[in-house]
């Protein structure tokens, strides 16, 4: 889970583009909640990896953070700690921890100015 500040269309923007960039397809999108997945042909068919987000808006904090939450997974019996679905997880939650930090940063600039 991680904590984002924002307002929910550039979340919106951010989170696509996020998943863009892990090189998965958004297969389903709602204002809180995507489902993306891998192409078929780079990785067998066990293997490839769908992610689900959501943007939890209900618990939303007074600085204008919500909580997102990621879960990633596939058909591949997690055999090693260190397979495919955990990569990708682990890539995605690096997409939204530098988000958080230039979302962070943003807010931080914006505050400054005032």
């Amino acid at each position: 889970m991680t904590q984002l500040v924002g307002s929910a269309e550039q979340l919106s923007e951010s989170i696509r583009a996020i998943l863009e960039r892990c090189q998965l397809n958004v297969l389903h999108n709602s204002p809180d909640y995507w489902v993306a997945g891998e192409p078929p042909g780079k990785n067998p068919y066990t293997k490839l990896v769908t992610v689900e987000v959501l943007m939890d808006r209900t618990r939303q904090s007074a600085d204008g953070s919500v909580q997102v939450t990621c879960i990633a997974k596939n058909e591949e019996l997690p055999l090693k700690s260190v397979n495919h679905c955990q990569q990708t997880f682990d890539q995605l939650k690096a997409e939204l921890a530098q988000l958080q930090s230039q979302l962070q940063l943003a807010a931080r600039q914006k505050d400054a100015l005032r």
